[in-house]
């Protein structure tokens, strides 16, 4: 299954994005599985920037991607929301700043 994931909310979200790639590609499970977004340049661009990830996980995986997505979280100090999309059309928006980052692991359980 694939899972789009998305970071806004930073006053650098292609940054902070640029991390959650390095964060997830040290993960045995997410090594060589996510990678930027393909994106069409439109006519009279020299370019575009990527500004979603790709991940490749097995199905059932969205809990355990979302897990480490929410450890990640926890290490970021500034506001910062991060959505899941998957291929099933199920979906994510978590956001966190602060203290308040500490819970994000517990709202990205999708089992229930």
């Amino acid at each position: 299954m694939d899972v789009e994931i998305a970071v806004s909310g930073s006053g650098d979200p292609r940054g902070e994005l640029v991390a959650l790639r390095q964060w997830l590609i040290r993960e045995d499970d997410y090594r060589g599985r996510v990678d930027f977004a393909p994106v069409e340049i439109g006519e009279g661009e020299l370019g575009a920037l990527q500004e979603i990830l790709l991940a490749a996980i097995a199905a059932g995986g969205l809990n355990a991607l979302g897990q480490t997505i929410g450890v990640w979280i926890q290490s970021r100090r500034s506001e910062i929301e991060v959505t899941l999309t998957a291929s099933d059309g199920s979906s994510l928006h978590v956001s966190a700043k602060g203290a308040i980052a500490k819970s994000v692991a517990e709202k990205l359980d999708l089992s229930e």
